[in-house]
């Protein structure tokens, strides 16, 4: 699996803080407010699907030992039990309802995480913290030991930088009637070395004003020979969709 995907989430890439391939191939984005988005491969997994998953409400990063120590108990349908995050920056597994002796209530173990993505640490997703009896712990996926991180790649650096022009292409797209994410590209890709990988184009755009009238030369015959400027295009008020 590629990074492009995550380059075209429609949240934007604004607080992608990094990227991260796992052992099976899946790709991430690890975001600024400490949530994963998954690119799913699916190589050596029964459930061979693939692609953009539902973005962790949080995430955080275990050594081997400590995931497998931690995770086992959690998925096991015989217990009820819930991970939380406590003082010390550690995970504590705790015992939601009596299992044998052992009474509800009791902390069974405690693990260091890390809340930045390294290689040979696991990501761990949670949406929901507590495993009932007969669940199989369906609210935290334990990924697959990390192969590569990449810092906040240079292209989305460089997209604020650009940030006017991009809102000119969008507004000019939208104007000459486009209907896909895919039409904006092609706006957005006469406006010079952009930082996206869809973003085509050799020369660097001095001006606001050039952009325009090169978007505006492109999609007026498109709508007819007149495009409709957006009043507030200028302001950067459009967006990736």
């Amino acid at each position: 699996m590629d990074y492009e995907p995550l380059f075209n989430l429609p949240t934007g890439t604004d607080d992608i803080a990094a990227v991260f391939r796992t052992g099976r191939g899946s790709t991430y984005a690890h975001h600024s407010d400490n949530t994963t988005t998954r690119n799913r491969s699916g190589e050596g997994h029964r459930d061979t699907t693939t692609g953009i998953q539902r973005r962790s409400n949080r995430s955080v990063f275990l050594e081997p030992k400590d995931l497998y120590s931690i995770s086992g108990d959690f998925q096991n349908p015989d217990m009820a039990t819930r991970i939380d995050p406590v003082k010390g920056q550690k995970l504590a597994l705790t015992l939601t309802e009596n299992y044998g002796p052992i009474k509800a209530g009791t902390v069974l173990r405690q693990v260091p995480y890390s809340m930045e993505p390294k290689v040979g640490l696991h990501p761990v997703e949670a949406w929901e913290v507590a495993s009932p009896k007969g669940d199989h712990g369906s609210g935290i996926h334990f990924g697959n030991k990390i192969t590569e991180v990449n810092p906040r790649p240079d292209r989305l650096k460089q997209a604020g930088n650009v940030a006017g022009k991009v809102g000119i292409a969008a507004g000019l797209a939208g104007a000459a009637g486009a209907a896909s994410a895919g039409e904006y590209r092609k706006a957005a890709g006469m406006l010079g070395e952009m930082a996206l990988p869809w973003w085509a184009g050799g020369s660097d755009l001095a001006t606001d004003e050039e952009a325009r009238k090169m978007a505006e030369k492109a999609y007026g015959k498109k709508s007819g020979g007149s495009v409709r400027m957006p009043s507030d295009y200028s302001n950067g008020n459009w967006k990736l969709i």
